[in-house]
């Protein structure tokens, strides 16, 4: 493959986009662009590992997240193709210790994040882990096997569920007798010569030339991100973009798998009502500027990831990075635009409903950090008050329906509103060097004598795990083993969120017979009405 085929003013202009993160001290990206299954441009911006100031290059591995997700939708699809795996089987035909539930998940349904199983990641962490711990496969596998209910029934809705991948994993081993990095190694990355690329299944591993993973730490410093993952399928493929690009190569010249498995992998999936959902195997099908984007992202602890083609103009991109603030799909696309200039239609105008200033004042409580938000209106104009601010900034309309950003240039701010269709709910992306969601706080609240009748151990067979909720100075709180004791919030009739959560949207609704507390459903992103108990 020949490399650095662009043009020096084409090459600036791509290099300008990661030029922030180009600097000693500083985390940063690799980047592999290929056209017609040639690597056209590669290099690495920044820092593989700040300990020791050794820079990234294009030959630096990295874990990627959930872009390792079409590596096992690949094996899948080999062995489909073989006849070895049916995937409109039920997921009990390979996998007899799964929970019994009320419908039957299909290997098909594990694929295309339909099967309502709750997902692996809220569960440990609803169950007092930490993701920064060892996690294994076996960990993941009995918390998906101590579930007794789903988010909802397979097939009705799409909802990305990491669980589903873990258990594809497991499929491969048990028909194979390979573990998926043994049978992916033999079958995909091998005859690929992707020799820098493996699953991650053992976190004592060395492995060289390897970058290590970072996040912010205030305005300008950083600070390690852990991860020591041993579990594989829905994550932990460690690879370089330069094999990434051969991978990418296969989806033309299908020298693994041939035109059968190509049209498995680019299959897509109607729900039970007939609606076509944009995930594939493995792979999302998005539309932008008139071209059709099919890849995948990736996020785990500080690592980002972004691997997929622009069709059909045979354009191919894998962004590769080491810091949690990073979005390498907005990088791929500011390059999309760069080498696709002249090809592209313009953006198609959004049909979102303009939110009325009055719909979007109020407090907004961002659940990652517990910071709360004011938003008010004077005299036509929006302002923002947030903690670390001396005084409220002005908010300016800024291009996207909904979106605001601070008028002051000393002041990098931006945020954007919308509304939940089913709720009606207010919630806010706001976005300063990192980004944070936000949901409107209701005007709500309870006596203490009222935040007494939910006082109490609660217990979940589902996670194994007690939550404690007790009333402290007129405030109650939740604790569960090894998180820190967290405030509940008010936010309706036996409704409750947490004031600071990993997962934003986690909330504990109560259930009451006789008029007394029984117990409480939790739910966060992707795991539904998890069942405690009041002891």
């Amino acid at each position: 493959m020949r490399i650095n085929k662009l043009d020096a003013k084409t090459k600036e202009k791509i290099d300008s986009i990661f030029t922030e993160w180009d600097r000693p001290g500083s985390p940063g990206c690799a980047l592999a662009v290929t056209i017609n299954n040639e690597v056209v441009y590669a290099k690495g911006y920044g820092f593989a590992q700040l300990e020791y100031g050794i820079p990234i290059t294009a030959d630096t591995i990295f874990h990627v997240a959930s872009v390792s997700k079409q590596f096992t939708t690949m094996a899948i699809a080999l062995l489909a193709a073989e006849g070895s795996v049916d995937l409109a089987a039920p997921v009990h035909s390979y996998l007899p210790e799964l929970p019994r539930f009320e419908q039957e998940i299909t290997v098909r349904q594990l694929v295309h994040h339909t099967s309502g199983l709750r997902d692996q990641w809220e569960l440990l962490m609803a169950a007092g882990w930490r993701l920064d711990d060892v996690i294994t496969q076996e960990h993941l596998l009995k918390i998906i096997m101590r579930q007794k209910d789903l988010n909802f029934a397979p097939g009705e809705q799409y909802l990305y569920c990491n669980s589903g991948y873990t258990l594809l994993a497991e499929i491969v081993k048990r028909v194979t007798g390979k573990t998926l990095r043994q049978f992916a190694a033999e079958r995909i990355f091998q005859p690929l010569g992707m020799t820098n690329t493996h699953f991650h299944d053992d976190h004592t591993e060395i492995v060289e030339n390897r970058a290590y993973s970072y996040a912010p730490k205030g305005e300008k410093d950083w600070r390690k991100s852990i991860l020591s993952y041993a579990a594989v399928g829905a994550t932990s493929v460690f690879t370089t973009v330069k094999d990434l690009a051969k991978w990418l190569a296969n989806f033309s010249h299908g020298k693994v798998g041939g035109e059968e498995v190509l049209k498995i992998m680019n299959s897509r999936y109607a729900l039970n009502n007939g609606e076509e959902i944009f995930y594939g195997f493995g792979l999302m099908f998005e539309e932008y500027k008139g071209v059709t984007e099919i890849g995948h992202s990736g996020s785990d602890a500080g690592f980002r990831s972004w691997c997929g083609r622009v069709e059909p103009h045979g354009l191919g991109i894998s962004i590769l990075a080491n810091f949690a603030n990073a979005v390498p799909r907005e990088y791929a696309r500011r390059i999309i635009d760069i080498l696709l200039a002249d090809k592209l239609a313009a953006e198609k105008k959004e049909e979102t409903k303009p939110l009325p200033l009055p719909r979007i004042t109020g407090t907004f409580l961002l659940q990652r950090s517990g910071e709360r938000l004011e938003l008010t209106e004077e005299n036509g104009s929006l302002f923002l008050q947030t903690e670390d601010l001396p005084e409220p900034v002005v908010l300016k309309p800024q291009g996207k329906v909904n979106n605001y950003k601070s008028a002051s240039p000393q002041i990098e701010i931006e945020i954007s509103f919308s509304e939940e269709e089913d709720s009606g709910e207010i919630r806010c992306l706001l976005t300063r060097r990192t980004m944070a969601l936000g949901r409107k706080m209701p005007d709500y609240t309870l006596t203490a004598g009222e935040l007494a009748m939910y006082e109490g151990e609660y217990y979940s067979s589902e996670l194994d795990s007690t939550y404690r909720i007790a009333l402290q100075d007129n405030q109650l709180t939740v604790s569960f083993q090894r998180h820190p004791t967290v405030n509940l919030i008010p936010w309706g009739a036996a409704h409750f969120v947490y004031e600071k959560a990993l997962v934003p949207g986690t909330e504990l609704k109560f259930t009451k017979k006789d008029g007394e507390i029984t117990g409480f459903k939790l739910s966060g992103g992707r795991i539904r009405n998890v069942d405690f108990t009041k002891k």
